[in-house]
């Protein structure tokens, strides 16, 4: 039976609070309705630097008032805060006024202006005016940290949550602090640009307007604005955002804590990537293809009815190619159009291959954070298909726990709580049988596609089982411009009579479709997703497409073929829920889903590990996170694109006789390709990566030389 937490009790402003032993003095004032004014201090980055001095208190039997944030509640102690001691009042005025004391009056044009802790607390804890006559201190502004993050030096206060979250908790170490005293000054290291995948949770982090993001200054204030709470779209995991909007527009992406999905947390394409939706090259009409004059625009009935005349012309012979990032409600919608009214068979692009072999091992991301040993499997970078994962593991090994790239199962067995990661196409089913061969109680497969896991269950759940392949195929239908990106997709097109495609941008169309019906971003439509966790999301508009949602047409077009699909987002759920949900409504996928609880997995099959190494370099063409029709569209994150690279890994380098920055041939065949070597710790023995861009066709076995 467990025992109860130890507790103390101590005194607040003369009021008794509890709390579990260990706890914070901050959070131990929280229990008890008070709050006690913070700048340096987060959770999340650590443990308490006291660097800001806002949270001065007096303490009995202290000389001198105490930073609260460096303190832990102990029985006994008795703490009084501004809001009752004359001796902390006045200290923490005089702070504020020590802050204060270059920090520039433009509360009008800075972007932090409404929304600034600093501009907040001034006002009620502050002086009402300065004592200070001379001229404030200014720098040249603003300095450029990366394309997408501007600093305003004169801003800034000290409070380093900045270089603690590069230091502690993205762990690039390249935001750093450099001079000393009254010279000190935030930047990054060597001059180099801030590059990190998460740096832009410092724009976030910092309770001033030091750090900015160069999309969205100027470009908003707080009264003009909505914030609109759904979740991203851009990888696996589906953090919680909000998206600002202002007139129409996307302008920001914010975080939306999720404790169990994101702590809080956004890579760099999860934030910054979304201006995609206002490129200038997206389709708004349908677009049919004639020999002599290459797209024209045609209306939304033409388009229907020649919709309808390739698929009753293709019959059973249509192929259907996903992207795995619709929504469940359009995967299903085009699901029942597709099969209950051609009875077409379709090919599943989006991965996983069993979306619930882990269904008897679902837990929430933070499982990996408190895990004891995270075993990391397959041969793609956790960072380049869920980032955020990798974020969970970090703060996993900085709690002491074994971070291991191959199955050990003495370790594993011996571990309180162990999880495995498998971070690779086609694994599903093995990673299943080895989490219930070593009796592990948590295990994620990482897929590529956004709502992989969620696309897979509605296809599903529209239909038995397709007939085999069509030979040929008649009609290809491509979902999505990663589909209509994907290297597999397109050879599929070169196969097939005739092509549909649903996408946002002609150029992704361009060569291969027939019919081009426009597509919506994920920040465009209502609708549900479902993570790598198996956590069901709500997926909310932020902004009206250029063109009619999906659900709309696809409800036409199936009506013409006697099949009945709601255009609505909550009835198409509804339907989809009885089938694959438990019933859940649509009403009941609220704002921070919950996990939904463990289900029996299907009878596992006979799985053997996926991607055997063989003999000799194995290449693995990975699509890197920074890449696709989204972020091709997003100036600010071209620095971001990955370098004609080869990773290898340090016993492979060594065999070879390669060092970092040398340039090497990869070989295959009669192809080869020039590329630059990279030695990486995450590569295993036997293998060398590369983003699939730079490697051409290349794949399989490889010969690497100097």
């Amino acid at each position: 039976m467990a025992q109860p937490a130890a507790t103390v009790t101590l005194t607040i402003d003369d009021v008794d609070v509890t709390v579990p032993r260990g706890t914070g003095l901050v959070e131990a004032a929280l229990e008890a309705g008070i709050e006690i004014p913070v700048f340096c201090y987060e959770p999340r980055l650590g443990p308490p630097v006291g660097a800001c001095r806002m949270c001065l208190c007096e303490q009995e039997g202290a000389p001198k008032p105490v930073a609260a944030c460096t303190l832990t509640a102990q029985d006994g102690m008795k703490i009084r805060t501004a809001l009752t001691s004359a001796k902390a009042a006045a200290a923490q005025n005089a702070t504020l006024e020590f802050i204060l004391v270059n920090h520039p009056l433009d509360c009008p044009v800075c972007d932090k202006g409404g929304e600034c802790p600093l501009q907040d607390l001034t006002f009620r804890y502050g002086p009402g005016k300065t004592r200070m006559q001379f001229e404030k201190r200014t720098f040249e502004k603003p300095l450029p940290i990366s394309p997408t993050i501007a600093l305003d030096r004169e801003r800034c206060i000290l409070c380093y949550r900045c270089t603690r979250f590069s230091e502690a908790v993205a762990e690039d170490g390249q935001l750093v602090a450099i001079n000393r005293g009254s010279q000190s000054q935030i930047a990054t290291f060597d001059g180099d640009p801030y590059d990190g995948r998460f740096s832009g949770n410092v724009i976030e982090l910092c309770p001033v307007g030091a750090l900015t993001s160069t999309q969205y200054r100027f470009e908003a204030r707080p009264w003009e604005i909505q914030n609109v709470p759904t979740v991203c779209g851009m990888c696996p995991v589906g953090c919680n955002i909000s998206v600002t909007t202002r007139e129409g527009k996307v302008k920001r992406i914010l975080s939306r804590n999720h404790s169990e999905v994101d702590q809080g947390w956004l890579c760099d394409k999860g934030r910054f990537a979304f201006s995609h939706v206002h490129a200038a090259d997206r389709v708004t009409d349908p677009l049919l293809r004639s020999r002599q004059r290459g797209f024209t625009p045609v209306s939304w009935d033409d388009a229907l009815v020649e919709a309808e005349r390739l698929l009753r012309a293709a019959g059973t012979g249509v192929v259907t190619a996903l992207s795995g990032s619709e929504t469940v409600e359009q995967a299903y919608a085009l699901a029942k159009l597709l099969r209950v009214g051609l009875g077409a068979h379709e090919a599943m692009v989006s991965e996983p291959e069993n979306a619930r072999a882990l269904d008897g091992f679902r837990a929430p991301l933070s499982t990996i954070g408190d895990a004891d040993v995270v075993v990391v499997l397959g041969d793609e970078s956790v960072d380049e298909r869920a980032p955020i994962v990798g974020m969970w593991i970090r703060l996993a090994r900085r709690r002491g726990a074994r971070v291991l790239d191959k199955l050990d199962d003495d370790v594993v067995q011996g571990a309180g709580r162990a999880v495995l990661i498998w971070s690779g196409s086609g694994g599903e089913e093995w990673l299943a049988a080895e989490a219930r061969r070593l009796g592990v109680a948590a295990a994620f497969s990482l897929p590529r596609a956004s709502n992989a896991r969620g696309v897979a269950e509605a296809w599903a759940a529209a239909s038995d089982a397709g007939p085999e392949d069509p030979e040929p195929i008649r009609l290809l239908v491509i979902s999505g411009d990663e589909a209509l990106t994907d290297p597999n997709v397109r050879a599929l097109a070169e196969q097939a009579e005739h092509v549909i495609a649903i996408s946002m941008f002609q150029r992704s169309a361009r060569g291969i479709a027939d019919l081009v019906l426009p597509g919506t971003s994920y920040l465009e439509r209502d609708g549900t997703y479902v993570n790598l966790e198996g956590r069901l999301q709500r997926l909310r508009r932020a902004v009206i497409p250029p063109a009619p949602d999906e659900l709309a047409w696809i409800a036409k077009l199936a009506d013409r073929f006697g099949v009945h699909v709601s255009p609505y987002a909550s009835q198409v759920f509804d339907e989809v829920s009885q089938l694959a949900y438990e019933g859940m409504s649509f009403a009941e996928v609220g704002e921070q889903a919950p996990l939904r609880p463990r289900t029996a997995p299907p009878e596992p099959k006979a799985a053997p590990r996926p991607r055997g190494r063989g003999r000799g370099l194995r290449l693995v063409a990975y699509r890197p996170l920074f890449s696709g029709p989204a972020v091709e569209r997003v100036p600010e994150l071209q620095f971001q694109r990955p370098r004609p690279e080869l990773e290898l890994s340090r016993e492979d380098a060594r065999r070879i006789g390669v060092s970092t920055g040398d340039d090497v041939t990869v070989q295959s065949n009669e192809t080869s390709i020039r590329l630059r070597a990279r030695v990486s710790r995450t590569v295993r023995r036997g293998v060398v990566r590369a983003a699939v861009e730079h490697v051409g066709g290349l794949e399989g076995p490889v010969e690497v030389t100097l």
